[in-house]
């Protein structure tokens, strides 16, 4: 048995997902007709087993929806697919994410000024497929870190920088960094980087430094989870990206009498924390 199990403060969802969760269990009770969200609401595989157990049935592309509920995943959408989705008659709930729609007013903003944006981020990720959709792709790049980022666009007179909600933020400050020590004219910095995120990454990975053991539960489609996991793993190599209980028992690990931590990622309800703290008490 562990010796001690130390859950993170800031281990769980965020109120973008629980405004999420919360609205679409809502949606799915009061609605006679077919539900359907336009991709996973949340990057969580045993939520969204959960609420297609309740009827919320997922399509990939809005073409696969003909009638009924569509919601809007957290993750936010390209420009224009909430109005085409009405004009076929659908009844819209648009769930993204507050602060994801922070990220696709400054992308769009930025457009409007005529600045060249640098988007930092996954360009796979459905929130980057949305929010650069708000600009001008012949101005525009989606790069991960510094190394991604071409010489002609230090010629830019003017460019703006934004980051994915969920990205490291030293990943998001090099970038900002490498800007600022050329001579571009005029840069605007919109930090759109999740404060929930941004705290839980920080708490993470000193938890870590403190532990024998730690644990990070999640979706390994999640990518803050992920990015969690990868912040613990550089400071403690005992580091475990979970998705469930039968998970964990089944690495074989060695928890007597040491001590573990435990977080959870933005897209981890309080229901599979509990299960995941029940499964460790048990190895």
């Amino acid at each position: 048995m562990a010796k001690k199990i130390i859950l993170a403060e800031t281990a769980g969802v965020c109120f973008g997902v629980e405004r999420a969760l919360r609205k679409s269990f809502e949606v799915m009770e009061g609605s006679k007709e077919e539900v359907h969200s336009l991709g996973p609401i949340i990057h969580n595989p045993q939520v969204v087993k959960r609420l297609e157990e309740r009827g919320v049935k997922v399509a990939e592309k809005l073409e696969d929806t003909s009638s009924g509920t569509v919601i809007i995943r957290a993750h936010g959408v390209p420009v224009g697919t909430v109005g085409t989705a009405k004009d076929r008659g659908l009844n819209v709930v648009d769930l993204t994410c507050p602060i994801v729609k922070k990220l696709q007013y400054a992308v769009k903003k930025l457009a409007e000024e005529g600045s060249f944006t640098v988007i930092v981020g996954d360009k796979k990720h459905p929130e980057i497929i949305g929010a650069r959709s708000y600009g001008d792709p012949e101005k525009m790049i989606i790069i991960e870190n510094k190394s991604e980022i071409g010489e002609e666009v230090f010629t830019k007179k003017k460019v703006g920088i934004v980051a994915q909600t969920t990205i490291a933020f030293e990943q998001f400050r090099e970038v900002v960094d490498e800007f600022l020590a050329r001579s571009t004219e005029e840069i605007k910095i919109f930090n759109t980087i999740c404060d929930d995120i941004f705290n839980k990454q920080r708490e993470a990975i000193e938890l870590a430094k403190s532990v024998d053991v730690m644990v990070v539960i999640g979706g390994k489609n999640s990518s803050n989870t992920t990015k969690i996991a990868k912040l613990c793993h550089e400071v403690n190599p005992n580091t475990y990206q979970i998705e469930t209980v039968s998970e964990i028992r089944s690495l074989g690990l060695n928890l007597n009498e040491k001590t573990i931590g435990v977080t959870a990622g933005a897209s981890t309800p309080s229901w599979i924390i509990e299960e995941m703290l029940q499964g460790i008490q048990e190895i």
